[in-house]
């Protein structure tokens, strides 16, 4: 039985996009379907059509009333669509949810929706090529006499990448499990940005470097008005001298007023922290690599040379 992508308590276009020559074009919807349950539903539609026997992209028919290219797909019919400003559309259910849980504020829930939003985009800006490749394949066959059926067609279940790890409160060993694995593959460099480092960063994460690797810690020395903070920071210095001591190490911290996110690079991998290393789970956070990695370091490097040298 098909989901219905339309009927419940409301239905909200979260996101649309069209196909590059704009063949298609559709929206993304969360259907809270009751007080339980909501739906994230793809909604595709195309007014583009010929008058071959062959593939239509809608709801044109060709010859004996052959299903089209988006009923292949698995997507229904609809002809009183309340997403899509044409009124009618083809819709597939991508994912069931616990009403709102996709909603809330959540760490947890923002990298899913991200997800979510990414495997739409994706969708729809891929339909004219995978269109044009399944029409090419349908005239074959259909001139050879033979009649795909194309059936039963499923989305893949939405997950966040591997690359993406989420820490409740409190699990403050996980979080230091995964950075010194992360830090600990390194080949030639660790790079850490970090506003408030404290000597656990030297002593916990950075400890097990391999031998060889140079390090780099970019950080700011907080206000001394802040007697916790900069006497995290003195502690921290004191461990970084001694640190930098040890035979064979390649090791240099510099401070910037203009030093205020958290991440680091692991050769040619760029990770985000969603909180200091010193305070990392001790409240809910987050662990994301980034994709755009010569981006991000590209930042990092050009204030490196006008950072003050600490140690």
């Amino acid at each position: 039985m098909t989901e219905e992508g339309h009927i419940g308590f409301s239905n909200e276009k979260i996101n649309e996009a069209a196909s590059a020559n704009g063949e298609f074009f559709g929206a993304l919807s969360f259907l809270k379907r009751n007080q339980r349950t909501g739906h994230f539903v793809i909604h595709v539609y195309s007014n583009t059509f010929d008058y071959s026997p062959f593939l239509q992209r809608s709801n044109i028919r060709g010859r004996d009333n052959r299903e089209n290219f988006l009923e292949r797909l698995g997507f229904t019919f609809c002809e009183s669509c309340n997403i899509l400003s044409v009124g009618k559309c083809y819709y597939k259910v991508m994912e069931e949810v616990v009403s709102g849980a996709e909603r809330e504020f959540t760490i947890e829930s923002r990298l899913h929706m991200g997800a979510i939003h990414e495997a739409f985009k994706k969708f729809i800006s891929n339909l004219k090529p995978i269109y044009d490749q399944m029409v090419s394949v349908d005239k074959m066959l259909l001139e050879a006499g033979i009649e795909l059926p194309w059936a039963d067609l499923k989305l893949r279940p939405i997950v966040h990448e591997a690359g993406e790890k989420v820490y409740e409160k409190g699990y403050v060993y996980d979080f230091y499990k995964d950075i010194r694995e992360i830090t600990q593959q390194a080949k030639n460099e660790v790079f850490l940005i970090d506003a408030y480092p404290d000597e656990d960063v030297l002593n916990l994460y950075l400890e097990k470097t391999p031998s060889g690797v140079k390090i780099r810690i970019l950080t700011s020395e907080p206000n001394k008005n802040n007697v916790k903070a900069y006497q995290n920071f003195t502690n921290f210095v004191t461990v970084a001298q001694k640190f930098k001591m040890k035979p064979g190490v390649n090791f240099e911290v510099r401070t910037s007023k203009d030093c205020h996110d958290r991440l680091f690079f692991i050769d040619n991998n760029c990770w985000v922290m969603g909180q200091s290393l010193k305070d990392a789970a001790k409240k809910p956070t987050y662990l994301v690599r980034i994709e755009s990695h010569d981006l991000f370091r590209k930042v990092f490097e050009d204030l490196w040379p006008q950072a003050q040298i600490l140690v």
